[in-house]
């Protein structure tokens, strides 16, 4: 019946009368056929078996008063949930009676002091009974038509209790047989999970995950179209969410992936649980709780995503590595038999095998608490081979871990395999042994039990699991590049990647954000479209009324953009504004930055060192050499003095390539109102040129070199000469320019002055680990400065090898979005290289 659903609740669903009522509300909202399965209450069937057990040690009183509190939980559920009537007294008279029976079975295992598995079983499971009869009545108590309907009519097993097998064929015919009549009638039926019938009737427990066994074995004997696992949990995450905490939802997986995810640790499922829908069409979705509206995880026979290899990373901790080794196993057949017919025996149970292509050695990992036993049983089967020396012995190799990586066609998808060790690697972490089955679904891994939450969070990010498109195929490489500011600079530096055109590096452009909104495109933004964005920024148009365009913060677009998987991510800051929480968070976000902009590193002291201290934190680079000289190497030069063991004692310059061409002009005769419009045209100012003239952009570069030395000021200690009166700076900006003509006559005396006596006027900034200073400066014409012209900028640097005679020079163009934008670029390409 492909209309039928079956829902599960287990225990933590079902803690309290609250727990029960929210189950209750999400059954009442679901059309069609339905049928309920559920667990016993959250931590009863803990304490029934705590308290069997004191009962086997001859004392029944604490299993009497457990009894007796499991009497009062179930009752006072039982009158929340139901109001008072005969479905009320029904109910209350089954939870007396099973009450009263675990009484005086208590009293029945102490005097025999036994307690056999069948026993067992038959007390546990009358905490699944209880939930299912109060699931019932509460279900009945909101008007839905439901019954009872016990697992022992429904469920056939082996007989093995404790860990009882379902019996597929007899378990279909009888689940149809009972619950098909009901259905039809529209009633709902209530199941209590966990256990079945053996052949004669008895009842036996289904093991660990029983309850989710009981509801896939009825979805599968009614063709259900889906069962709902419903847990504490989102669903299936890509990681243990304790050990890796950005792990993420995965929205789909095959049967056979979930069931080696399972196998390997994932706590959400059991993988018996999947087995009975193999080959089946029906889908289980585990779902969480405390959010009915999501859907959770669906596992299925459908396989979807087949381009993400890598799905999920999990662990199996608490294991022992054991190594059976000698030269008399080469080509001797029958050793692995022995080997493993010796767990057998010992009730063992082997979850990795590896074996040497020279059949040297085999190794296998079981449970740590079974390692002595395991031991054991292997000396025993290889004693004749140990004393004759064939075989070396039996190492044991304890505290170790299993990792597994899994996803769809691993074993066809080259580059897997070594990105998960250059993962491990990167981290110092060993690999002990290394198993990948045929089913290449999964590649197994060996390592210390202390290292395996750092190895899993390694993995994870190395595949971006935590990401949208995270696991997917390898790219031919490439550096994805999102652009933060679109003004000149940021249009510029678009057009010369466009241009680059798939040129080695490769660099691809994904978004673009201002302060208008944002476009991005996580497959990469194509040289036409990145051509239509910056016509239409220049046009004057908003990001977020482009096609494609959103509205919204850089914050909020930084938030999404980084939370695709990308490569080699790099965030370019084109901006002139404050961007340091913004750069905290692409860094976050798994991003290299490269800034144009001067704010964050010439802004407060802590914010500056902590953006610095977080890159190196996280392994993050940032790359600034257009913050200070445009396209000039400065920083560079910086670096490589350093590296070769030469410091940097001053380091004196002219870094403003406007008040470079502003200073030429005005020198050579040029009223400075032509002067300061020209340099606006040419686009070598700021938006505002005030902050040219004030000295301000000059005192941030000399700041950030300052910073590069040691000075440990603030922007407000660096002694600054600005080139315009008090009164023009508080000025609103349109009547600044239109008052410009009234400062001609000013800079006409200064210039002239300057060449009454030889000297040529520079805005010069010194920097020394001590102290910061800018002003205009009338240098003599021998001086190397004097010989700047237009946007030059020049750099000395004096340092232990290089004095102040003869000083290191770096000098060429300093403004003008070309040299800039390249310089951006360049910075760009480096990371894209490294």
């Amino acid at each position: 019946m492909r209309t039928v659903e079956v829902h599960k609740f287990g225990g933590a669903s079902l803690a309290d009368a609250a727990a029960f009522a929210h189950a209750v509300r999400i059954v009442r909202q679901l059309p069609g056929k339905l049928v309920i399965v559920v667990s016993a209450m959250s931590g009863t069937t803990d304490l029934l078996l705590e308290g069997a057990e004191k009962a086997r040690a001859g004392d029944p009183k604490p299993l009497a008063a457990i009894a007796d509190r499991l009497r009062k939980r179930h009752v006072e559920a039982a009158r929340t949930l139901v109001s008072a009537g005969t479905v009320l007294d029904t109910v209350l008279s089954v939870i007396d009676a099973s009450m009263t029976e675990l009484a005086t079975l208590a009293q029945g295992i102490a005097i025999v002091r036994e307690l056999t598995p069948r026993t067992r079983d038959e007390l546990v499971a009358r905490g699944e009974r209880l939930s299912a009869h109060l699931f019932s009545a509460a279900l009945h108590a909101t008007g839905r038509t439901a019954a009872y309907v016990d697992a022992l009519q429904l469920i056939r097993t082996d007989g093995h209790f404790g860990n009882a097998a379902p019996d597929l064929k007899t378990t279909d015919a009888a689940t149809r047989r009972v619950l098909l009549p009901l259905l039809r009638a529209g009633t709902i039926p209530v199941v209590p999970g966990f256990f079945g019938s053996t052949p004669d009737g008895q009842l036996a427990t289904l093991g660990r995950g029983g309850t989710d066994v009981t509801a896939v074995l009825l979805g599968r004997a009614l063709g259900a179209r889906e069962v709902s696992l419903w847990k504490d949990v989102p669903g299936l995450l890509t990681a243990d969410p304790r050990t890796v905490p950005d792990a993420r939802l995965i929205p789909q997986l095959n049967v056979r992936e979930a069931a080696e995810l399972a196998y390997h640790g994932a706590k959400a499922l059991h993988p018996r649980a999947l087995t009975p829908i193999l080959g089946r069409d029906v889908r289980v979705r585990v779902r969480p709780f405390a959010d009915p509206a999501t859907t959770g995880t669906e596992v299925s026979s459908r396989r979807t995503l087949t381009r993400y290899p890598v799905k999920a990373v999990s662990a199996v901790k608490d294991q022992a590595l054991i190594t059976v080794a000698g030269n008399g196993m080469l080509g001797v057949p029958g050793i692995a038999a022995r080997a493993f017919g010796a767990m057998h025996r010992s009730a063992i149970s082997v979850s990795l095998i590896s074996q040497a292509s020279s059949e040297h050695s085999i190794c296998f990992t079981v449970p740590q608490v079974n390692a002595v036993r395991a031991k054991s049983a292997l000396l025993e089967a290889f004693a004749e081979e140990i004393a004759r020396r064939e075989i070396d012995g039996v190492e044991v190799r304890p505290g170790m871990a299993t990792l597994a990586v899994v996803g769809p066609g691993m074993a066809n998808t080259p580059g897997v395999v070594p990105r998960v060790f250059a993962a491990l690697s990167t981290a110092s972490i060993n690999v002990v042994s290394i198993a990948q089955g045929s089913s290449e679904l999964n590649l197994s891994v060996v390592v210390e039990g202390k290292d395996a939450a750092r190895a899993q969070q390694q993995i994870h990010d190395a595949f971006q699991l935590s990401k949208i498109g995270g696991g997917a195929h390898a790219t031919a490489p490439h550096t994805d590049v999102v652009l933060l500011g679109f003004g000149k600079v940021g249009r510029q530096l678009a057009r010369l990647i466009a241009q680059r055109n798939g040129t080695p590096p490769t660099l691809r452009a994904l978004a673009v954000l201002d302060s208008t909104g944002y476009v991005f495109d996580p497959k990469g933004l194509s040289r036409r479209r990145l051509g239509e964005i910056a016509a239409a920024k220049g046009r004057g148009e908003s990001l977020s009324a482009l096609p494609g365009g959103r509205a919204g913060d850089a914050q909020a677009a930084l938030g999404i953009v980084g939370g695709h998987a990308l490569s080699r991510p790099v965030l370019v800051d084109c901006t002139a504004a404050e961007t340091a929480p913004l750069l905290s968070a692409a860094l976050a976000s798994g991003m290299d930055l490269v800034l144009a902009n001067k704010r964050p590193l010439a802004g407060p002291r802590p914010i500056a060192e902590s953006l610095w201290s977080e890159a190196r934190s996280r392994g993050r680079k940032i790359l600034h050499e257009t913050t200070v000289g445009a396209g000039l190497p400065v920083f560079y030069t910086y670096y490589k003095l350093y590296e070769s063991g030469d410091r940097v004692r001053q380091i004196q310059g002219c870094t403003s390539g406007t008040l470079g061409f502003l200073l030429t002009e005005v020198g050579n005769g040029r009223p400075f109102s032509e002067a300061l419009r020209a340099a606006m045209t040419k686009g070598y100012t700021e938006p505002d040129p005030r902050e040219d003239l004030s000295g301000q952009d000059v005192a941030r570069k000399a700041l950030i070199l300052g910073r590069l030395l040691g000075f440990r000021g603030e922007l407000a200690d660096v002694e600054i000469e600005p080139l315009v009166p008090p009164e023009a700076v508080r000025l609103p900006l349109a009547d600044f320019l239109a008052r410009l003509a009234e400062w001609d006559p000013w800079w006409a005396e200064r210039a002239a002055a300057a060449r009454d006596k030889g000297r040529v006027l520079r805005y010069l900034a010194t920097v020394t680990r001590r102290k910061v200073a800018v002003r205009l400066a009338a240098v003599d014409a021998s001086d190397s400065f004097a010989g700047l012209s237009g946007t030059d900028n020049q750099i000395a640097f004096t340092t232990r090898r290089y004095d102040r005679k003869n000083p290191l020079v770096i000098k060429g163009p300093g403004a003008g979005l070309a040299v800039t934008a390249a310089g951006v670029l360049n910075d760009v390409l480096k990371l894209a290289a490294s």
